[in-house]
């Protein structure tokens, strides 16, 4: 998933950069023929539009999009890091209560017979997912402190006094694995929701950078040909179908529908351009 979202902000971030680049490389250009053209529709006493500012306004609108999309990638991966610390750390836990069930499930059926494995609710396989695993090993802890229990035992078994029962040395067998997996499967769960939170911000900076972009494309474009540079202004046109596919592979979304939702992707680079 990291590396999803950095390709997707990677391929925003390109285009970013190249339209910032365009608007800084030809902004006296595009501004003196825009000039040319008001100039004549001006009437007494009216002055020049500042177009350049203009233009700089657009470039900055670019430049915040950018920096938005790359504020987020650090916390991504960082939240990814810690995702997997926390898994790491269930696994290990899962592991040793796993062990400590079959032990468990071999002395008690040792001592009280299957009915008494059945009693107490102990399962032939521990279950494979974390929070049904460490359910599991609750109920059997609970089970084996119930004092109506009941449960009799096979073989005749002496307890000197101040000595916990069988039943509840099997309880504190399961111990500190037990409560350590709900802590870790509590961690575990929390984090997941934090990882949604920040994905779905991600997404949602994502669209208005991509909403932004076009607006901002297509007011270049206009500026563009009203300064009489249709040329600028087709190579500053959107490379729509080759683009956008590129990003909706980056964002797995079906390339069918990119011609009206797509972001759309413009190379200005001043290479590009001249």
């Amino acid at each position: 998933m990291p590396l999803k979202f950095s390709e997707m902000t990677a391929l925003r971030v390109d285009l970013a950069l190249n339209l910032e680049a365009g608007f800084s490389q030809y902004l006296e250009e595009i501004a003196g023929g825009y000039g040319d053209f008001v100039t004549p529709l001006l009437e007494e006493g009216e002055s020049l539009p500042d177009i350049r500012f203009q233009l700089e306004i657009l470039r900055r609108g670019v430049a915040r999009g950018r920096r938005r999309l790359q504020d987020f990638s650090p916390g991504i991966i960082d939240q990814t890091h810690e995702d997997a610390k926390v898994s790491g750390g269930v696994a290990e836990r899962m592991k040793a209560l796993e062990g400590k069930l079959r032990q468990v499930r071999h002395i008690c059926r040792g001592i009280y017979g299957t009915e008494g494995v059945e009693r107490v609710g102990l399962k032939d396989e521990p279950p494979r997912a974390a929070i049904r695993l460490w359910e599991h090993g609750l109920t059997v802890k609970t089970s084996l402190l119930k004092p109506d229990l009941g449960l009799e035992p096979l073989i005749e078994i002496e307890v000197g006094e101040g000595v916990a029962t069988p039943v509840a040395q099997l309880a504190a067998r399961l111990e500190p694995e037990l409560a350590e997996l709900g802590d870790l499967v509590e961690d575990r769960h929390r984090e997941n929701r934090k990882s949604d939170e920040i994905r779905s911000r991600q997404r949602q900076v994502i669209r208005q950078f991509d909403l932004d972009v076009r607006a901002i494309v297509r007011t270049a474009q206009g500026l563009l040909r009203l300064a009489g540079r249709n040329d600028l202004a087709e190579r500053f046109r959107p490379l729509l179908r080759r683009v956008t596919r590129r990003i909706a592979k980056a964002d797995g979304e079906p390339a069918a529908d990119q011609t009206v939702d797509a972001p759309e992707k413009v190379e200005v680079s001043p290479n590009q351009l001249q």
